[in-house]
């Protein structure tokens, strides 16, 4: 049996001391002091089929729950005290489902159950930073088929929204609008996109 030598067993442990001591003082962060969703829909849009929304990927800084500007040297940077109600990507996808109605006949679900549905949305948020004093938002929309996974279409949607003011709050909130019209716009495609590979569809059987 190979037995540790005594010698060791004091630097091991203080080794072990110090590491807990350098995690024991390693400044907390800062609680913000305002939460944002993002603002409510304006329009709900149609939709002739079952469409599961997935999560969207994004850049780490703007997957989580800071809020994040444009730099002068074309870098990001944190807007302390405020930050967004849950991560940035799961309020993107809350938004796109609440975006839609119901009464078309069909309707939008997230993917947390392993629902399969007639159509599936994989998306990135490209953008979603303050720049200039206002709030840009580009998202990257992939529709697939829910049966064979083939692609439907990809659309790229941009929005812009001025801020009323200069402070953490109003830009805040600017970005959360941004966020919404981005949706809306993406929404918009994609309801369009599918009432018409259905009218086709439903032309040829006939």
């Amino acid at each position: 049996m190979r037995r540790t030598p005594f010698s060791t067993i004091p630097v091991m442990l203080a080794g072990a001391v110090t590491l807990s001591a350098c995690v024991s003082v390693l400044p907390e962060q800062p609680k913000p002091e305002a939460v944002y969703r993002f603002a409510e829909p304006d329009a709900q849009f149609d939709l002739p089929g079952t469409l599961v929304i997935h999560e969207p990927e994004a850049p780490r800084l703007l997957a989580g729950r800071q809020i994040a500007v444009a730099a002068s040297d074309d870098g990001l940077k944190i807007i302390p005290g405020v930050a967004w109600a849950d991560r940035s990507t799961r309020l993107f996808q809350v938004t796109m489902i609440d975006t839609f109605s119901e009464s078309g006949g069909g309707y939008a679900v997230d993917d947390v159950a392993g629902f399969s549905g007639d159509y599936e949305l994989f998306w990135r948020v490209s953008e979603f930073s303050l720049k200039g004093g206002s709030g840009h938002c580009t998202l990257r929309l992939t529709l697939m088929d829910g049966g064979s996974r083939d692609p439907v279409a990809q659309e790229t949607v941009m929005a812009s929204v001025p801020a009323s003011g200069t402070g953490a709050r109003a830009r805040a909130k600017a970005l959360s609008e941004a966020g919404r019209d981005c949706v809306a716009d993406g929404a918009r495609h994609l309801a369009n996109t599918i009432r018409e590979k259905e009218a086709r569809e439903s032309g040829a059987e006939d």
